[in-house]
């Protein structure tokens, strides 16, 4: 083994270590709302990227609160009502967009255009095209044979298809660079609850400020702006919810004989 090889794992290892050292650091310190390369300690960072699940040394770029807000409408914050949600494909290819964005604005070596190059003479993307065109061919010749079942099955397997081809990076690569652009590994927004929402939203609505300044922790700044409109979304849907029960005793008063 040369000289450059062993410096190169001693630097590998250094820097995986660095990255539970960096959390660690976050969380003792840097209480409050943070650029994200603040709380990283550094704008560039050595970080080791899944490519379909084999891990590569890539320098990624932290991006500050403007170019998130540039790349889509996305948030970090998802709550109980929502975590089972299905998306549409609209949907997933919104989110598919932003995290494409993202990964453009995150690479920094190799930058994004000179992993396309060598993505695009992938054999697997060949034999996934070859699979996406056997399945759309099939489709065509049974389509007036198939259930309504079998019609949605196979709609559903082009549609993937299609996804994963539309998009060069590997599913397991964007989210992991989706997550790390927005600082989920080293903020407390993913330990967020409808309830500690809806206490800031009706603490800021008493004393005139906003919710961020009732909810302590750290934060990146992009993560300000998401909280302030997450709770005040959470305490529109409790002011509806109360006014729902309202409505509902109302009614049943009224089916019992009561008076208007």
């Amino acid at each position: 083994m040369n000289k450059e090889s062993l410096a190169l794992m001693i630097d590998q290892a250094l820097v995986k270590h660095l990255q539970g050292v960096t959390a660690i650091n976050a969380e003792a310190s840097l209480v409050g709302y943070n650029p994200i390369e603040k709380i990283r300690g550094s704008l560039m960072m050595w970080v080791a990227v899944p490519f379909n699940k084999t891990d590569v040394f890539c320098q990624l770029r932290c991006p500050n609160a403007t170019q998130l807000e540039q790349c889509g409408d996305i948030s970090n914050i998802i709550l109980d009502r929502e975590e089972n949600k299905k998306f549409d494909y609209e949907e997933l290819i919104t989110i598919r967009n932003y995290q494409e964005a993202l990964c453009k604005l995150v690479f920094n070596v190799p930058t994004f255009d000179e992993i396309a190059s060598l993505v695009g003479e992938d054999l697997v993307l060949s034999k996934m095209q070859a699979e996406l065109e056997a399945a759309k061919k099939r489709y065509e010749e049974s389509r007036g044979e198939m259930t309504d079942s079998e019609q949605s099955s196979f709609d559903a397997q082009i549609r993937t298809l299609e996804l994963q081809l539309g998009y060069i990076l590997p599913d397991d690569t964007m989210a992991f660079v989706t997550q790390w652009a927005m600082g989920n590994d080293v903020s407390d927004v993913k330990r967020l609850t409808r309830d500690k929402l809806l206490g800031a939203a009706a603490l800021s609505k008493a004393s005139g400020n906003s919710p961020t300044d009732h909810i302590s922790g750290v934060f990146t700044d992009f993560n300000k702006n998401e909280i302030n409109a997450y709770a005040l979304k959470v305490w529109d849907e409790y002011l509806k919810d109360q006014e729902a029960v309202k409505d509902g005793k109302y009614t049943w008063k009224l089916g019992r004989g009561g008076k208007r």
